[in-house]
């Protein structure tokens, strides 16, 4: 049996050989997995215990959970070697620098880590996969892939590393945008980190501010080897499509080199081409694990019912490709919230059910806001006050990005009071002194009920750049399990203690003015709007 271990934006893609522990949902008489059933239509289904899952808090918590996993994961050599089992590590780092604003520290310790991994065992195998445009933007004379480089110098055949590029950054365009804002155009942005049978899922980068006072949020799961297998096999696909990092044959060039692989088209050169060979290879692997997930539906409800308490479901969201199952499944949820709220159909103590979603960018599609805005749910938008946008008193272009959120959020507010919905669905926004706000999800909580029953983690901030530019990834957590409910509602409750209601006094202040040429771009540019540059 082979384990997997994941440490930053990197994933190892070896699968395992061993008995799924995961099967498709299952309709059950008991709640909440009933409630949404409608969801095995979109994604695959994995059972896990709740006691296997476990939110984090705080960014130090993140950093230092991350650094524990990559030392203490125990190290196999491989199968071929009689008596022993095999480890792979995959790992998916977005590392990158923003000028002095993010330093590359906690980076290259956490390389370095991997380093002393990778000498200790022999047999480990990593696959690292970045973002091309940040993964090659330099600062201070550093990348994430010139960090990354010596590593497959001194571990040939043991490491791959794969940069996506986005097929949208072409021609004339690729020219003239220079670095930083070249990635409005998109990035691969998914945030997982696997370790053997262990995942971190999250929406953090790895740099300094995202370990020491950038909110985000951060879920750690346990003894779950075929959601890790999963999560490796996403890697190993996008990393198929992905250019290659490699040393430079030339010592007196580039001390890289960036390959396409066997039989896959050229991002840049071959755009179109590009695009329906990575959606090929997308829709085969979620095909792949749409069927792999109903080999168990066999299974009684009641034994999935007497063995888990919780399920999880992996979704994706690929706009350049085609994939919408991330945007399907949040559309059904909402959907289903919006039944359960709706007097005429539904008995009186199923009313109304709470919705909690969060993004550090107040962004929302039209189709997100109309939901929230036609929905019977109460809603609670959480998002970061001008002060806790990461753009706040930055240089150049930049520092209107939070003008110009405060824009998009005074509109969707003035909807709101306009349909008077003001009752029903409330602003809120992360103001604490000294950090920025990075953390994006949702919680739905029954109506009566203290604790959340479902949790959406990941990537994904229900923006236009998530939903059609970049790529994403995050998980559904359903749970019937007391204790994890109670940690998951823990886990909100302290985003919103540093929290403020928004009111129509919010912006009247003189910081809340816009000027009307930001205004202006606001409107226009809005799908190009960055998150995390």
């Amino acid at each position: 049996m082979d384990d997997t271990i994941t440490f930053g934006i990197a994933m190892l893609s070896t699968l395992r050989c061993r008995k799924p522990s995961w099967t498709r949902f299952l309709s059950t008489a008991h709640l909440p997995f009933s409630k949404f059933s409608h969801l095995r239509d979109v994604a695959p289904v994995f059972a896990l215990r709740g006691q296997d899952i476990h939110p984090l808090v705080e960014p130090t918590a993140f950093y230092t959970h991350l650094k524990s996993l990559i030392a203490i994961t125990e190290l196999y050599v491989p199968d071929s070697t009689v008596g022993s089992k095999k480890t792979d590590i995959y790992c998916r780092v977005v590392c990158w620098t923003n000028g002095t604003r993010f330093g590359m520290t906690h980076f290259q310790q956490n390389v370095s880590t991997l380093r002393l991994a990778m000498r200790h065992t022999h047999a480990l195998q990593v696959h690292v996969l970045v973002d091309c445009l940040r993964g090659t933007r330099m600062v201070k004379g550093q990348s994430s892939a010139t960090l990354l480089l010596p590593l497959l110098q001194e571990f040939p055949g043991r490491i791959q590393v794969s940069l996506y590029h986005t097929p949208d950054l072409k021609g004339w365009l690729k020219r003239v945008l220079p670095q930083r804002f070249n990635e409005s155009i998109g990035l691969m942005h998914i945030k997982v980190f696997g370790f053997d049978d262990n995942v971190l899922l999250s929406g953090a980068n790895l740099n300094h501010d995202y370990f020491t006072n950038r909110q985000d949020r951060y879920i750690a799961f346990e003894n779950a080897p075929a959601l890790s297998d999963y999560f490796a096999d996403l890697v190993h696909t996008v990393g198929s499509f992905s250019y290659q990092l490699s040393p430079s044959a030339s010592r007196h060039s580039h001390p890289y080199d960036l390959i396409t692989g066997d039989n896959t088209p050229d991002p840049v050169y071959q755009s179109d081409l590009f695009k329906q060979e990575a959606s090929r290879r997308m829709r085969a692997f979620i095909d792949k694990w749409m069927s792999s997930s109903s080999v168990l539906r066999h299974e009684s409800a009641s034994k999935l019912h007497d063995e888990y308490d919780t399920l999880v479901l992996p979704v994706i969201q690929m706009g350049p490709f085609g994939i919408r199952q991330d945007e399907a499944a949040t559309m059904k949820i909402l959907d289903i919230a919006d039944v359960h709220g709706n007097r005429e159909v539904i008995h009186a103590e199923e009313k109304f059910w709470t919705i909690v979603l969060t993004s550090g960018y107040f962004n929302f599609t039209n189709h997100y806001k109309s939901r929230v805005l036609k929905t019977s749910s109460r809603f609670q938008l959480l998002t970061a006050s001008p002060e806790a946008n990461g753009f706040f008193n930055s240089q150049g272009v930049s520092k209107y990005l939070p003008p110009a959120y405060t824009y998009i959020e005074h509109q969707f507010f003035t909807e709101v009071v306009r349909q008077e919905k003001d009752h029903i669905i409330n602003i809120q926004e992360y103001k604490r002194p000294g950090w920025t706000y990075h953390a994006k999800g949702l919680w739905i909580y029954f109506e009566g009920e203290q604790w959340p029953f479902l949790t959406m983690i990941g990537s994904p901030n229900f923006g236009y750049r998530s939903s059609e530019r970049d790529l994403e990834g995050q998980a559904i957590i359903i749970t019937k399990d007391e204790p994890l409910r109670k940690a998951i509602h823990h886990e909100l409750d302290c985003l919103k203690r540093h929290s403020v209601n928004v009111t129509a006094k919010t912006f009247n202040q003189d910081d809340r003015k816009v000027p009307y040429l930001v205004r202006l771009a606001a409107s226009i540019i809005k799908s190009m709007l960055k998150r995390d540059i």
